[in-house]
């Protein structure tokens, strides 16, 4: 009795293991921002390299537009150039261009040679912990995350090639 009760208990505690090894492995495909789209509490260090921003001081209102981008990136440095001549189709918008972990002086560079931190609505900083890139699991640059006036997040595009694509989703909005 007792080794039908052991065989029983034991294959009881397998079946549930692994019941629930099935049920939680879709959660675990899916990147963090699909099951939350809310825009998450994280660290951006701006090119001061001593001011530190959080995403949720973020005022809502206005939709916000992070782009992952690398100073070493070509495709970053054309699609941020192209973003400062055709400045006006961002008014309505604030643009993030985050880096992952780099030495502030290239990043630093970038923004002056591009431009773009001329932008009024446009911040330049380093994401320090790379937690942008893992939240949503980024394998290339530029990477664009679009959130809502909300806080909302509505699209991701992954390696963005022509700036009309973004300019589009941002009428959507």
């Amino acid at each position: 009795m007792f080794s039908f009760l052991s065989t029983f208990f034991f294959c009881f505690v397998i079946t549930s293991t692994l019941s629930n090894a099935q049920s939680n492995s879709g959660k675990e495909t899916l990147a963090p921002f699909q099951i939350n789209n809310k825009l998450p509490s994280f660290d951006i260090r701006l090119l001061d390299s001593v001011s530190l921003l959080n995403s949720h001081s973020i005022a809502s209102g206005k939709p916000s537009i992070f782009i992952l981008f690398s100073p070493d990136c070509d495709h970053c440095a054309a699609l941020s150039k192209e973003i400062k001549n055709r400045a006006t189709l961002f008014d309505s918008v604030n643009l993030w261009m985050l880096s992952p972990p780099m030495p502030f002086a290239e990043v630093k560079k970038f923004s002056i040679i591009s431009g773009i931190a001329q932008l009024p609505n446009v911040v330049v900083g380093i994401d320090m912990n790379f937690f942008f890139g893992s939240f949503f699991r980024v394998t290339t640059v530029p990477f664009v995350v679009i959130y809502d006036q909300d806080k909302k997040w509505r699209k991701v595009i992954k390696d963005l090639n022509k700036l009309d694509d973004l300019v589009t989703e941002i009428k959507k909005l």
